[in-house]
């Protein structure tokens, strides 16, 4: 059976759940309208109400890849590697991943990664619609005028 999301809270001005740490994630599975049934994937959307932005977990085992290239219509991604080793291929071009390598693509960027090391590669991504950040860090940040409940 797949591993589904444990600890999920929600509130009003909140949602979290526990996901598993990437050692777990090959556990996730979702189906793919191509592919059917895929593993060691989970989007986070759903389960979190996410609106700006779809965010999902990934892993890969070693010598793996993403069976295919994709672009997207509107979104840019950024790919966050977490763990483990790789490439990725951006319009023919191949940029290598280690732990800590972010990579942004536009949407219209023809993509597909892969892992090239010992390890399975855990990696993150961020999809949002391209062009839409209006206002970031301090100049959308609020400070409430009380301290931290701890």
């Amino acid at each position: 059976m797949a591993r589904q999301p444990e600890n999920v809270r929600k509130n009003n001005n909140f949602a979290s759940a526990d996901f598993g740490s990437p050692a777990q994630w090959h556990e996730h599975e979702l189906t793919h309208v191509r592919l059917g049934r895929v593993t060691g994937k989970v989007f986070l959307k759903a389960t979190l109400g996410l609106t700006g932005m779809e965010t999902s977990f990934g892993v890969l085992p070693p010598g793996r890849s993403v069976p295919f290239l994709h672009a997207h219509k509107q979104n840019e991604e950024l790919y966050v590697v977490l763990s483990g080793e790789g490439e990725m291929q951006v319009d023919g071009e191949v940029i290598p991943l280690r732990a800590g390598t972010a990579v942004r693509i536009a949407p219209a960027g023809v993509r597909c990664l892969r892992a090239t090391g010992a390890e399975p590669m855990a990696y993150l991504v961020v999809q949002a619609k391209a062009d839409s950040l209006e206002r970031f860090t301090t100049e959308d940040g609020l400070v409430p005028d009380r301290p931290p409940q701890w």
